[in-house]
């Protein structure tokens, strides 16, 4: 049996060289605004399916904890490649990043309907990004796409990570390397992490050093952050939040 290895990646700030707001000449110019604080998109490594993993390695892992061994089988399809692999996490990473410019315009619609987003295209939201893919940013660029465009301060100087999916309409789904993701928030220094309510479950029975505040839609990520929310009085307080009811 192979053998694949997760772990942490190294989380990479937003602003200002991922994510942009790029002004076409000839048209309309797009009011934005530049962030007060940081958002970082979290990241784990995971070996290519055609990596043959060395009981070395394995044994590594076990020893000093900074990694997950799991059978190929539990991430891989058997007929799969490095090359196929590579494509599908493309094209996901960039579908996540369109469906995130519309979740963003349904949050802007609905908290801040003073934003002019008449001029605002896929084409206007310039995101920088090499030799990562797949959806788990959908949800930081969705929040970061908000942050941009509303003068409002969101982020309020603070460093904040966040990992999910991302609907159209804004809703948050699961991810995988939820434990590794957390370690990697914890090492750039975020206060404050959101993750998806779907993934309570897989979280240890607690968190040091960070808040993870898990959410279902990217509207309750800004009802914490703009300070609108009840729960929003606990999150600078570390350890986990909204699970409660799932883990009942």
């Amino acid at each position: 049996m192979n053998f694949v290895i997760i772990t942490p990646g190294n989380p990479s700030p937003l602003f200002p060289k991922i994510l942009s707001i790029s002004q076409s000449t000839g048209v309309k110019q797009v009011k934005s605004y530049p962030a007060n604080g940081q958002l970082y998109l979290l990241t784990i490594l995971v070996t290519n399916p055609d990596t043959r993993v060395l009981g070395a390695a394995i044994s590594g892992c076990w020893v000093w904890g900074d990694c997950v061994v799991v059978p190929r089988s539990a991430i891989y399809q058997e007929d799969t490649s490095t090359e196929k692999e590579i494509k599908a996490s493309k094209k996901e990473m960039d579908t996540s990043q369109s469906i995130a410019l519309t979740a963003a315009r349904g949050q802007l619609a609905k908290r801040f309907p003073e934003v002019d987003l008449s001029q605002v295209s896929d084409s206007t939201v310039k995101v920088s990004l090499k030799n990562t893919g797949g959806p788990s940013g959908g949800l930081i660029f969705a929040l970061g796409i908000v942050e941009l465009f509303t003068p409002t301060d969101i982020l309020q100087g603070r460093k904040i990570a966040g990992t999910g999916t991302i609907s159209a309409n804004g809703e948050v789904g699961p991810i995988g390397g939820i434990v590794e993701k957390i370690i990697g928030a914890k090492k750039v220094g975020a206060e404050l992490l959101f993750i998806s309510k779907a993934n309570c479950d897989e979280l240890p029975e607690s968190v040091e050093g960070i808040s993870v505040i898990a959410v279902e839609t990217l509207d309750q990520v800004v009802s914490f952050l703009v300070n609108d929310s009840q729960e929003s009085e606990q999150a600078n307080s570390a350890g986990i939040q909204g699970c409660a009811s799932v883990r009942a």
